[in-house]
């Protein structure tokens, strides 16, 4: 999942009493390069490429991230697919202690579709033949969503949503796969084409019905502000900024606090607003026992905002009804306000802040369901998988199990990318077999508990071979696998040795499966039309007696001699071997138990290989 829908993790900003805080970092996701229909002005600007655009933003005003997002077609200027994948190297070069790029796209088209901003997918999606590495349908949202969902690190974003965008997605109840693969949309955008580099032509324009729209269909999403910028002012026509609540100023911190809702819209480039429901920070979805008490504080870093008006908007998730306002605090920078509200009810609250100059703020939601069965006691931790066999580079999803209401985490995963995380749930990768352990600190506000060590079992996928030799047109070609336990192949047959008889070349894959762990392997049946013998390109030798018991002998002699030969099971295993350079060998099976065999030889002349079934019966 892409957002934690049950606890996120908790703070008291202003009083710091968890041991985890965050910090408020400003800038921007929505923007174009040269590489789309960005950089208009390159002429006169000298601007076209990703990485000259991050170095001029990272230069503006208070902006510490900076995100350039492509968009993802060729008819909106998207040239060819290196060129994604060289902003994304882009984004890495210029990325700072201080400063940080990011390199996505902007996927769709407006008409009768809607803009889909997206982080965290190094694959450029796209429909027209030639400009994607990723194929999804021009209209088709349902499949974007579940391509953003598959990747653990990705997510979406609304641009200048319209009422009908996205499948009329404001108008349908939330889906799971939309609601996971949306973190946020836009509350202003732009403006979108102004030249201005002096800080002076703000944000106008006003999303917040969308906003409303979303959340009153069950959707949990946050709110932010768009430059969507198309000339080279990176971060200068506008003091509106997005505001993210990290742990520190890195690309893994801020994308994490995109996933989970941690950020805000505001038209003043420094405001610090911390808002928290019963010490859970913005973004947060959670069940406690009793009401909700918000608390708000309003700080600007320059001091020239001493009061503000403070609304705090609430509402039914998935009600179909519009948020109203709850309490307003005027001429003030503060908020203490106690919700009463019935046990096993569930409400979202959402804060307009207008300041003194008329800059607004607007925060994303914090969902609170009361359940007055949680107790006030620490949590006892327990996560899932409790043991786990695994194969390399293959995603693991750990899932907090933990009960009484857990509001922070603290994983450690030895060996793993990640290795850490405060993350509720975390997807991670082994890269080398071996056993590794991981555990998880699940806390609240009444103490901390952490689970005993979990193994987790890394192995390598199968090495899967297969052979298969040419045939005559007609004939029965046998197929055999190893290297694995159990195989599948493309043809839907099951097993290690199956028997095939195209009428033309044909590929067959096999999928071999040990351990949890499979890989794949393909094999081509080449198809000859043969008129005697002398046009076979696959050497033939005879099996006597067959069935066998006891002895058989092969036979080559029309071949020039045999090299090698060998016996298999029906399993895939070897069960004989016989190095002989004679034209005829006798092989004792008095071993081999009665049943179905395959002898593999190898001819002396060219190294042909031909195989046979025989059938020994005791």
């Amino acid at each position: 999942m892409r957002k934690y829908l049950f606890l996120i993790p908790a703070i008291v900003l202003c009083t710091l009493v968890q041991a985890q805080t965050y910090n408020f970092y400003f800038g921007n996701i929505h923007a174009h390069s040269g590489y789309s229909d960005g950089n208009k002005d390159s002429v006169t600007s000298g601007m076209s490429t990703p990485i000259e655009d991050f170095l001029y933003a990272q230069n503006s005003q208070h902006i510490d991230f900076y995100g350039i997002s492509e968009h993802n077609h060729h008819s909106a200027g998207m040239a060819h697919t290196a060129n994604y994948h060289q902003g994304i190297a882009d984004a890495n070069a210029a990325t700072t202690t201080d400063f940080v790029a990011m390199y996505g796209m902007e996927w769709g088209v407006i008409n009768n579709g809607g803009h889909v901003i997206i982080y965290g997918y190094d694959s450029l999606i796209g429909w027209e033949d030639g400009y994607y590495d990723v194929f999804n349908g021009q209209y088709d949202y349902a499949a974007l969503w579940n391509k953003i969902n598959a990747v653990p690190n990705a997510f979406g974003y609304l641009a200048h949503p319209d009422f009908a965008d996205y499948n009329s997605l404001f108008s349908t109840t939330a889906g799971v796969s939309a609601d996971n693969a949306i973190v946020g949309m836009a509350a202003r955008s732009g403006p979108a084409f102004s030249t201005n580099s002096n800080y002076s032509n703000p944000t106008s324009g006003n999303y917040i019905a969308r906003y409303n729209d979303a959340l009153k269909m069950g959707y949990h999403l946050g709110v932010g502000l768009d430059h969507d910028t198309h000339y080279s002012v990176f971060g200068r026509q506008t003091k509106g900024r997005l505001v993210v609540l990290a742990e520190t100023l890195t690309r893994d911190n801020i994308l994490d606090a995109f996933r989970n809702m941690r950020f805000y819209s505001s038209d003043d480039w420094n405001c610090k607003v911390n808002f928290a429901i019963n010490s859970n920070v913005m973004g947060s979805v959670v069940t406690q026992a009793g009401s909700p008490t918000l608390s708000v504080t309003v700080a600007d870093d320059d001091g020239s905002e001493t009061s503000a008006t403070i609304q705090v908007f609430y509402g039914v998730p998935g009600s179909g009804v519009n948020p109203t306002v709850l309490t307003t605090a005027n001429n003030t920078t503060t908020l203490n306000y106690t919700h009463t509200i019935a046990n096993n009810t569930e409400y979202y609250y959402y804060l307009k802040i207008t300041q003194a100059d008329g800059d607004i703020i607007w925060t994303s939601p914090i969902w609170y369901t009361r359940n007055d069965g949680v107790t006030n006691n620490p949590p006892t931790a327990d996560f899932t998988p409790s043991a786990l066999i695994t194969c390399i580079n293959q995603p693991v999803t750990f899932n907090d199990n933990s009960t009484n209401a857990p509001t922070a985490w603290a994983w450690s995963l030895p060996g793993a990318t990640p290795n850490t995380s405060t993350n509720q749930n975390v997807v991670a990768t082994y890269a080398a077999p071996g056993t590794y352990t991981a555990y998880l600190i699940a806390s609240n506000q009444y103490g901390a508990d952490t689970t005993l060590p979990v193994t987790i079992t890394v192995n390598l996928p199968p090495t899967v071979t297969a052979i298969a030799p040419a045939i005559c047109k007609g004939e029965i070609d046998t197929l055999i696998a190893s290297g694995a336990d159990t195989y599948t192949w493309s043809n839907g047959a099951n097993g290690p040795v199956i028997y095939v008889s195209p009428t033309t070349s044909t590929n067959y894959t096999v999928t071999g499966y040990t351990n949890g762990c499979s890989a794949q392997y393909t094999v081509t049946v080449t198809v000859q039309n043969c008129t005697g013998v002398e046009e076979e390109v696959v050497p033939t030798f005879t099996l006597y007696p067959n069935p066998a018991n006891g002895f058989v002998s092969v036979d080559a002699t029309a071949m020039q001699g045999i090299k090698l030969i060998e016996v298999y099971d029906l399993t895939g295993r070897k069960v004989l071997t016989k190095i002989s350079p004679n034209n005829i060998v006798t092989l004792d099976i008095t071993a081999l138990n009665s049943g179905h065999y395959v002898v593999k030889t190898t001819m002396k002349n060219n190294n042909a290989v031909s195989h046979q079934q025989l059938i020994i019966q005791h």
